[in-house]
């Protein structure tokens, strides 16, 4: 049984493509392993990226969560979310909103209060998303360029291991603590630059 579960965040549940958005899962503790921060120096700028493109068919749904802590300031990352093809098609087509996208990222800000949900999970009052300026997902390349007021510039180069991802998805998804990272990257956060990043998948209930 999955181990996952959800938790309601400050921005409930919103609208894209005339349906509500799914809510994150709330990220567990990490494993010892990878309790140490991201490693932070100097990493090669990935080239200029523009436009909206993904891999027609592929199915990337999900939430992609940090196996270590990734904190710029007060704002930790929580997850990395990728839609599906009628998010895809709906964004690429010109339907935006400025409360979602196909692929974002989502950060709490850790000195917010904490509330409880209905499921007894902690989380923290204030969220914000990182929505694309432009992006690149498909045949297993992910590249993310975005900017937010409270965290600056993001970009983020990486590979998504499509084998790995099939092969936890036929098996119905597992809990947190069983998967494996199938996203690595390295990512420019702010003033941060991050390598060796490397995530976990979870697909939704």
């Amino acid at each position: 049984m999955r181990r996952w579960m959800l938790v309601a965040t400050t921005a409930g549940l919103l609208s894209a493509c005339g349906q509500a958005e799914p809510p994150a899962p709330a990220p567990t503790q990490p494993t010892p392993a990878a309790t140490e921060a991201a490693e932070s120096e100097a990493i090669s700028s990935p080239a200029d990226l523009e436009g909206f493109t993904h891999a027609t068919g592929e199915d990337l749904f999900g939430y992609y969560f940090p196996t270590q802590p990734v904190q710029i300031g007060d704002w930790r990352l929580d997850h990395i979310h990728i839609g599906g093809a009628m998010e895809f098609a709906a964004w690429e087509g010109g339907e935006r909103t400025e409360t979602y996208a196909p692929v974002m990222l989502e950060f709490s800000d850790v000195t917010s209060s904490i509330s409880t949900n209905e499921l007894g999970q902690e989380f923290h009052e204030r969220s914000i998303r990182v929505l694309p300026t432009a992006y690149r997902v498909g045949d297993g390349d992910f590249r993310f360029v975005g900017r937010h007021p409270q965290i600056g510039d993001v970009r983020i180069d990486g590979m998504i291991d499509l084998a790995q991802l099939k092969a936890e998805r036929d098996r119905g998804g597992l809990s947190q603590a069983e998967a494996s990272p199938l996203l690595k990257t390295s990512a420019q956060i702010g003033p941060e630059a991050f390598r060796n990043l490397s995530f976990v998948w979870f697909g939704g209930d």
